[in-house]
């Protein structure tokens, strides 16, 4: 016989269980503003720069422009960025243009030789008032989860939380409102960027799993408000299509990943339903929400996963990352209390800062295209902060230092160690030559005295023959007895 049983819940239990949840939310927010306010106080120990603003509505989205505007009497310069709100339906969205006074000692003289550095004085460029300016704005229906600007055509386009792509003019002043709508997809989505090599060509990819490729490159002059169709779709994926990245190096290949964990690599000069290089598991069969190609290597990108894991790919052999790095959202949320120190020779010198000045889950951040290490980030907590790592070069420069210093030092050490090593083998030949020398000479003492000895033997043999002979005097005394007579 089976017997079923029914656990029935009572309103205590449940009001328990709601309660449990609520302390634990309150405890999870009182642990991230207890980090947040120890983050304040140490900020001035960890950046050259950083400016913090709070907004009305949260950004997804940030992009700097590489537009920026010196000025010598208050020694500031203004960088532009765009930021798109993320309201509720009872409020209008916008699409924002900022400018933001920075100390014009972060622009380098390659990046902007009419105010060499040399010229500014840092401390006045410090002290001087920074003011964060909105300088125009263009009303938008729905939220904006991705915006992105082609410099060089003057249009914005943004993701929309409806599927369409709107295209703004930035040179028309007078416009506050979109010039075309770019429509096929069917789904709100986040993958959106401009061709760096072919003017006019923009990809989108979205939650519908797929992938459409836009020719603006006519559009520029032009203000009818006109609907476009996509000159190029794909299909691929079979999941959500997150993020898409361009080819430094070719107008027709780029990147795409998608939740349906796979990395590809796109042609456009192949069938729509061809892909050059496939990754199935890039990130162990887990969903990729980023990827980038490198600026300037035309086979390196990266991508990360929703597990917080990073990976580096190179193209020409993509069957494993060339290196990946596991765990950063456990490493940055403070799962592991240990310190990790970057000279620590466990530790991977690839991690270089970690930035904790947002509340809330990050949504995007960007480097600024000429200022160098400046980084915009927005999260969900309505902060949008503008930071500069503290002195990265010059740690940098320093360590590169130590490291040449020690290994003179260790070359230095290995001289001595041979210097020594010679001079105790050249003291051990001398020893041995010396001791081979004074057996030599004792073996010539030795025979010098046997040569000595010799003669003398034959002297008192000699001498023993003198001794038989009979004395002649004697004899003669005796022969002449006369002689011995006293003649007196």
């Amino acid at each position: 016989m089976v017997s079923a049983t029914t656990t029935i819940s009572s309103p205590k239990m449940k009001s328990a269980k709601a309660l449990n949840v609520t302390e634990q939310y309150q405890i999870s927010e009182k642990l991230i503003n207890e980090g947040f306010k120890v983050w304040k106080k140490a900020s001035p120990m960890l950046y050259d720069l950083i400016y913090t603003y709070s907004c009305d509505w949260p950004s997804l989205t940030v992009q700097w422009l590489e537009d920026l505007t010196a000025s010598a009497q208050n020694n500031l310069i203004t960088a532009k960025f765009l930021l798109g709100t993320h309201t509720t339906d009872a409020h209008q969205n916008y699409l924002k243009l900022y400018g933001v006074d920075l100390p014009l000692t972060l622009v380098s003289d390659e990046n902007f030789g009419s105010h060499p550095i040399s010229q500014i004085d840092p401390v006045e460029a410090e002290t001087s008032q920074r003011r964060l300016h909105l300088l125009r704005k263009w009303r938008h229906p729905g939220e904006i989860n991705k915006v992105r600007f082609d410099e060089e055509l003057g249009l914005i386009a943004t993701q929309t939380n409806s599927g369409d792509i709107l295209i703004y003019d930035y040179n028309d002043i007078a416009s506050d409102t979109s010039v075309r709508t770019l429509k096929y997809h069917l789904k709100e989505g986040f993958g959106l960027e401009w061709s760096p090599t072919s003017q006019g060509r923009l990809l989108s990819g979205n939650e519908d799993s797929k992938i459409a490729l836009w020719d603006l490159s006519s559009l520029r002059g032009q203000q009818s408000k006109t609907v476009m169709k996509p000159s190029r779709t794909l299909a691929t994926h079979t999941g959500i299509i997150n993020d898409i990245s361009w080819n430094c190096a070719s107008s027709d290949i780029f990147a795409s990943i998608s939740d349906d964990g796979s990395l590809q690599i796109h042609d456009l000069r192949a069938a729509d339903s061809d892909v050059a290089i496939r990754v199935d598991k890039a990130h162990e069969g887990k969903a990729i929400n980023a990827v980038e190609f490198h600026p300037t290597l035309s086979s390196f990108l990266s991508t990360g996963a929703v597990d917080g894991s990073i990976s580096c790919w190179d193209l020409r052999d993509a069957s494993a990352p060339v290196k990946s790095f596991m765990d950063i959202l456990g490493l940055i949320s403070g799962q592991d209390s240990r310190e990790h120190d970057r000279k620590d020779e466990n530790a991977d010198a690839s991690l270089i800062f970690v930035h904790g000045g947002h509340t809330g889950r990050l949504c995007e951040a960007d480097w600024h295209p000429k200022l160098d290490n400046v980084v915009i980030s927005c999260a969900e907590d309505s902060l949008v902060e503008i930071w500069r790592p503290l002195h990265i070069e010059d740690e940098f420069d320093y360590e590169e230092q130590e490291a040449e210093e020690r290994k003179g030092e260790e070359e230095e050490e290995q001289k001595i160690s041979n210097m020594r090593r010679c001079f105790k083998n050249e003291l051990n030949k001398h020893v041995n030559e010396e001791n081979v020398t004074v057996k030599a000479e004792s073996v010539t003492e030795k025979s010098d005295d046997t040569a000595i000895n010799k003669p003398s033997d034959t002297a008192a043999i000699i001498g023993s023959s003198n001794d038989v002979q009979p004395d002649t005097a004697n004899t003669i005394d005796h022969k002449h007895p006369s002689r011995d007579v006293n003649m007196d």
